[in-house]
């Protein structure tokens, strides 16, 4: 080969290494029937309030049946998972779900430990990656929301480290880290995307599954300029309501927890039955209920989509 040749085949080499050409095409990422389980800490708890998401993805992919399922829980961090008592931890509830996608959404909590806990969180990370694949599920991989506050912490560095880890492992990342920072998004306190901001930067690091399907703008509250939109938003609000009453009830300890042996949680006229359990069961049609409704507006957006 001439060296003019074999230095520009090098250099497409280089590129393709560069920007990830051999990670998965987003469009591989979701499956009809797929089950998608979040996993992480604050933000992405805070995804269920605003529901973008979940909007955006099942708006491009109608007639999918996609669910997304959060069970992410302010302050849980790759390390640490705190619950109360015999709740299940989140690969517990992963495996309970049958999820076959786990999106791992960490890095902006843990950042706060500095750079000398970088190669730490990397390692656990991996370990995450390799837990969710041993149940089965494919994984794509979230950078954090950046932290816009005095000595910030290097929250841009455990970005890039999670880009490094998808790259190895050949896994798709969604980017909130750089649709963020692109877009210059406010911040409620200098960390937490404020809701106008959680709307556009979904939009933006999203794109690539989008199936070129365009959102319309939101306004300051979040809420879709089109109709067809917003019903399926509010829609899937309304679902989220119901799946946090599903798998995070206030009386927990009553329900599964160390008060099952109350009188209170027993039935008055016989103690041998427990009366929570199943009423907790009484969400499951509720939830079956508002994913029909979810699909059908989705597929309203676009009835001439084909399932994939």
């Amino acid at each position: 080969m001439k060296p003019i040749l074999w230095i520009l085949a090098c250099g497409a080499l280089w590129v393709r290494w560069t920007l990830g050409a051999e990670t998965p095409p987003p469009a591989q990422a979701f499956r009809t029937n797929d089950i998608v389980a979040l996993l992480g800490g604050g933000s992405a708890e805070a995804r269920a309030h605003g529901a973008h998401w979940e909007t955006l993805l099942t708006a491009a992919h109608p007639g999918h049946h996609l669910r997304l399922l959060n069970f992410a829980h302010a302050g849980d961090t790759v390390f640490s998972q705190l619950r109360d008592v015999n709740y299940p931890g989140p690969l517990q509830q992963v495996a309970q779900a049958k999820a076959t996608v786990c999106i791992l959404d960490f890095g902006q909590g843990e950042a706060y430990a500095g750079l000398e806990r970088l190669d730490a969180f990397g390692e656990r990370l991996e370990q995450w990656v390799l837990d969710c694949q041993g149940l089965g599920t494919r994984v794509l991989l979230v950078t954090p929301v950046p932290v816009d506050r005095p000595a910030a912490p290097p929250v841009d560095a455990y970005a890039r480290r999670i880009r490094e880890i998808a790259h190895r492992r050949n896994l798709p990342v969604i980017d909130v880290f750089e649709a963020a920072r692109s877009q210059k998004a406010p911040a409620v306190d200098g960390r937490a995307l404020t809701k106008s901001a959680m709307a556009r930067v979904a939009a933006l690091a999203l794109r690539p599954w989008m199936n070129g399907v365009v959102s319309p703008q939101t306004d300051d509250s979040g809420r879709f300029s089109d109709p067809s939109w917003e019903a399926l938003r509010q829609a899937h609000l309304e679902r989220n309501a119901l799946w946090k009453g599903y798998t995070r009830p206030t009386n927990w300890a009553f329900l599964a927890g160390d008060r099952t042996e109350q009188p209170s949680s027993r039935d008055h006229r016989d103690q041998k039955i427990r009366w929570f359990p199943a009423e907790m069961e009484q969400f499951v049609p509720l939830l079956q209920a508002a994913d029909r409704k979810a699909d059908a507006l989705a597929l309203r957006l676009n009835p001439t989509e084909n399932t994939r």
